[in-house]
């Protein structure tokens, strides 16, 4: 062997030996895989091939990177499904589910990270990287056990009453579980007990009608629709709800009249926070000290049924209020007197072109920022004519 060969040689073993354990530059096998994917990914290599295992990784990863850690989950879960000993996708998985901060998610995070661990230990240091405020040997929070709901003669009785149900389909959403699946009766009673846990019975009455329609025994399901009902003061209609529920479950009886006094309130409560409170009607205080100058003056003109604005202003002139008693219409215009009450606010036009427009009423209210002359012609005729102050 060369001399050149055997530095060459050398320098190789002395490179693996360094990256075995971390990974290349510093790099862990995570990442050193996950670089390896994408440098397929960037060149077409066969690791990513459409299908492949790769391909389906890096479709996951990207979602995990941008922080979308539901679909992330579910890419990686798929592969989990396709490939039990990929490592990396179910410590990826648990990963993905742990930081949707979800009590529901836990158990299968726990039981992916064991399966990652088992299949390739290095990987604890990584998760004292990515999750440093757990313990990768920290036991999983107790979980309501979830009996299998997949028969159709399920009644829901063998959930163990009404909020081990609830658990039941909330895990099940959580996990892709199969009693919440697409289109399924547990679906649409998932989706109707978001709605009844916040209040809006209106919407969780019609999804748990679409539930019952698929599954009419149900008595958990029949006992939330019952609630809804009453809540929203359909006593009548809650009752055949009610007495299907307790057919198949009488424990139910013990807690319906008080959840339906919870949810009356909670419904009471959101219905007068929804009403429209009119404004109180500001009243017009006419007179007081006259302020003088320059009022110019516009009619609100309406433009018509279903018009966009509604209204238009067009433009009068103007016309200067002197202190003297005197008044100026437009710069060459005509002048004339005119006498004010400050207790009534009416303005009396003792002469010149105002007096020769015979207005109905002129009236001054002073306002806060700007001070206003209502001049009346006729009802459905006036000017507003306002002077900044």
């Amino acid at each position: 062997m060369s001399k050149l060969l055997t530095l060459v040689v050398t320098a190789y073993l002395c490179l693996v030996t360094s990256t075995t354990a971390s990974g290349q530059n510093g790099q862990d096998e995570l990442e050193v895989y996950v670089q390896k994917l994408k440098t397929s990914q960037a060149t077409g290599g066969s690791e990513t091939v459409f299908l492949s295992i790769g391909s389906d990784f890096m479709y996951a990863q990207e979602y995990f990177e941008a922080k979308n850690y539901s679909s992330a989950a579910s890419g990686f879960r798929a592969i989990t499904q396709r490939q039990k000993d990929h490592a990396f996708a179910h410590y990826q998985l648990a990963v993905a589910l742990l930081r949707q901060n979800d009590l529901e998610k836990t158990q299968e995070a726990e039981e992916a990270l064991a399966s990652a661990f088992a299949l390739k230990p290095s990987l604890k240091e990584r998760y004292a990287q990515d999750q440093p405020q757990r313990s990768a040997s920290a036991a999983a929070p107790p979980v309501a056990t979830v009996p299998d709901s997949s028969s159709p003669k399920a009644t829901g009785a063998e959930y163990q009453g009404l909020a081990g149900y609830i658990a039941m389909l909330k895990h099940s959403y959580a996990t892709g579980g199969k009693e919440t699946q697409m289109l399924s009766a547990g679906q649409e009673a998932h989706e109707g007990i978001q709605y009844y846990e916040s209040g809006e019975y209106g919407s969780a009455e019609t999804r748990f009608s679409l539930s019952l329609a698929r599954d009419a025994r149900n008595p958990y399901v029949n006992y939330l629709a019952a609630v809804s009902l009453a809540a929203q003061g359909k006593s009548q209609a809650a009752q055949v709800y009610y007495q299907k529920a307790i057919a198949h479950d009488g424990s139910l009886q013990k807690s319906y009249a008080a959840d339906v006094a919870i949810a009356r309130a909670k419904w009471d409560k959101k219905q007068q926070a929804s009403m429209i409170k009119p404004a109180p009607v500001t009243k017009v205080v006419y007179g007081g000290a006259l302020t003088y100058g320059k009022y110019t003056c516009h009619q609100s003109v309406w433009n018509g049924p279903n018009a966009s604005p509604a209204y238009r202003f067009e433009y009068k002139g103007y016309f200067d209020l002197k202190k003297d008693g005197t008044y100026r219409w437009l710069d060459n215009g005509g002048t004339g007197k005119y006498s004010y009450n400050t207790k009534t606010g009416a303005l009396t036009w003792l002469s010149g072109p105002m007096k020769g427009q015979a207005p109905a009423s002129s009236k001054y209210q002073k306002g806060t920022t700007v001070a206003q002359i209502t001049v009346e012609y006729a009802k459905n005729y006036r000017w507003e004519c306002g002077c900044n102050k």
